[in-house]
């Protein structure tokens, strides 16, 4: 078994918690956003059972931490949605004077730029809804307050990773899937318990 820590914090009156240890290891900013969870102590607890991972998000940081990944997710969001109109709209002139461009090679550019657009979207729902804003110039009246560390103790079993009660962590198995450094540290921490 694996303590991986979680630092508990308030914002608004609401308790929420966001894992300590590989926040900063994700691939992309708007990632972290999924580490955020709200407050339920059933699944973690204060002591680990298992190797305890260091955590690399201190309680002094994180109130500056959410507010710049807040920050990225708001301009990436704009930024994502405006990259895909600009490649669609450019697209389709060429497709409307039928000059060939290579059809497939734009439907999967296409598909990433709605696949990181959809991934921005979500992590500012995720940041909108912890926070309690809706845009940038509120951020200043956000105060984020850490309250202590806690474990939440996980089993990796092949590439899929479980709770300690055996129930599937579905974000951490998709980070599995489609975050490479966060699989690859996942792994060696693992094997190093």
């Amino acid at each position: 078994m694996m303590s991986i820590p979680y630092l508990v914090f308030e914002v608004n009156s609401n308790l929420y918690l966001i894992d300590a240890h590989f926040v900063k290891i994700v691939e992309k900013e708007e990632r972290l956003a999924v580490l955020i969870r709200p407050y339920d102590m059933s699944i973690y607890s204060k002591e680990p059972h298992g190797r305890a991972l260091e955590p690399l998000l201190r309680m002094d940081e994180v109130e500056g931490y959410l507010k710049e990944a807040f920050i990225t997710s708001y301009e990436h969001s704009g930024e994502k949605f405006n990259e895909r109109l600009k490649h669609m709209r450019r697209w389709n002139i060429w497709r409307f004077l039928g000059i060939p461009t290579g059809h497939q090679r734009h439907i999967e550019k296409d598909e990433k730029l709605a696949e990181e657009s959809r991934e921005a979207m979500m992590a500012l729902t995720i940041f909108r809804k912890v926070l309690g804003i809706k845009k940038r110039e509120e951020l200043d009246g956000v105060s984020i307050r850490p309250v202590e560390y806690v474990y939440y103790n996980v089993l990796l079993k092949g590439e899929e990773v479980f709770d300690r009660y055996g129930k599937k962590d579905r974000i951490y198995t998709q980070l599995m899937m489609f975050d490479e450094s966060f699989k690859r540290e996942f792994l060696r921490k693992w094997e190093s318990r």
